[in-house]
């Protein structure tokens, strides 16, 4: 290659981008002043079968699910026996089976944390639903 030969290739490269530049500045401010009306985007949903609704709205359709985890509407109590040679799983499973929890792996993660899986007692114990699982692990283990 000759030095003609890079020179017209770096012009040529050069010239590319300027395009290039010039092209990206034009979409960008065509990009910018394109507004889309309420009546659009509500033909956009309808014809695409999207539910449209306001932030407040959808705030308050999550609050009841929240609600309802949070505070059980009911009490119930149950008994629950722990017989020899029970493992923290097959508790946590009579647990789940009797409405006293809803998941198996926060008591067996609450078992392991405080180290309680060879601590569970053998006998009868009176369990309600309202119970937290530190609550429930500690009456177990006594």
């Amino acid at each position: 290659m000759n030095s003609l030969t890079i020179r017209g290739f770096a012009i040529g490269i050069l010239t590319a981008t300027s395009i290039l530049a010039v092209v990206y500045v034009i979409q960008e401010k065509n990009a910018t002043s394109l507004k889309i009306s309420d009546a659009d985007l509500h033909a956009y949903a309808e014809d695409h079968q999207y539910v449209l609704i306001k932030k407040k709205e959808y705030e308050d359709s999550l609050k009841p699910a929240f609600e309802k985890q949070e505070t059980k509407s009911k009490t119930s109590e149950v008994s629950i026996s722990i017989k020899a040679g029970m493992s923290s799983l097959d508790i946590a499973h009579t647990l789940v089976n009797n409405h006293i929890i809803d998941s198996t792996d926060e008591f067996e993660n609450l078992v392991a944390q405080k180290n309680a899986s060879t601590k569970f007692q053998v006998g009868t114990y009176t369990l309600t639903s309202n119970m937290s699982l530190e609550q429930i692990v500690n009456t177990l283990t006594k």
